[in-house]
């Protein structure tokens, strides 16, 4: 029997026909204690639906029949901190889970990927647990499939690509958070941490910046994800670091009246075209 659901978000557009689904791009992010999807029209290119939800996928689709039609694509995008960042000119198919092992067990069922990201020569190797991965099998058999990290290089890599400096960005997502340094163009550092309290966000950052030697009075951080001027996180960095701002979604695609009421950089993994 499926669980209760735990909507933190659910919105779509009087426009969205779930009828004529085949006309429609579903993306959807699987988190290890969530799950989310957005919805793009691929006609007019614009975002037109988006879900969130404190539930594992199975339980969200057996509660939402929009899961459960065929859409002209379907994305989906691993949410775990599982994952390691390999220089292409060192990476190996064959080899990809010993580069896997080197940082993380490799327990009974997972199964090894990778993602080449194009535009910095590097490949993301991560793990999809063999529960997860039946169950996109079952309601998503066609989806091509990506890890956060390589959708937060894709995207960030855009915002930056003609800046010079330094600059951090951290995304706050449920019980994790994940913390990308690029100097210029270039990606220096990527991690991922999970956290129980803002004061475990604050830590980790610092240790970045320490390990980075980097100045909290000069550096600039991007915030994306569930994180407002409000939140005890951001009061507590706000304490280290001066120059806080909010990441803004990428150019190429429109977004419906429905996203007027949702900060640009919430769910940003979600809504951004570039996957």
């Amino acid at each position: 029997m499926a669980e209760e659901l735990h909507t933190i978000l659910n919105r779509s557009d009087e426009s969205f026909n779930p009828d004529e689904s085949q006309k429609y791009d579903l993306t959807f992010e699987l988190g290890e204690k969530s799950f989310g999807y957005s919805i793009l029209d691929t006609i007019k290119n614009r975002y037109v639906a988006i879900g969130y939800f404190r539930n594992h996928l199975a339980d969200v689709a057996a509660h939402n029949t929009l899961l459960q039609r065929p859409y002209h694509s379907v994305k989906g995008i691993i949410g775990n901190s599982r994952f390691t960042l390999i220089p292409e000119d060192l990476y190996l198919e064959e080899e990809k889970e010993k580069y896997f092992t080197f940082l993380h067990d490799h327990e009974a069922g997972d199964k090894v990927y990778s993602d080449r990201i194009e535009h910095l020569g590097v490949y993301s190797v991560y793990s999809i647990p063999g529960h997860s991965r039946r169950e996109i099998d079952h309601f998503f058999p066609a989806v091509a499939i990506g890890h956060i990290s390589s959708v937060l290089i894709r995207n960030l890599w855009v915002s930056v690509k003609n800046m010079t400096g330094r600059k951090i960005f951290l995304n706050l997502r449920d019980g994790q958070f994940d913390v990308l340094v690029f100097d210029g163009r270039q990606l220096i550092y990527c991690n991922a941490f999970h956290f129980m309290t803002p004061e475990d966000v604050a830590y980790y950052l610092i240790f970045v910046f320490e390990q980075l030697n980097l100045n909290p009075e000069e550096i600039s951080l991007a915030l994306l994800g569930s994180v407002d001027r409000y939140s005890p996180v951001y009061d507590l960095l706000f304490r280290y670091i001066r120059n806080i701002e909010f990441a803004a979604r990428n150019d190429g695609v429109s977004y419906s009246y429905l996203f007027n009421e949702i900060p640009d950089h919430f769910y940003y993994s979600l809504l951004n075209p570039v996957v």
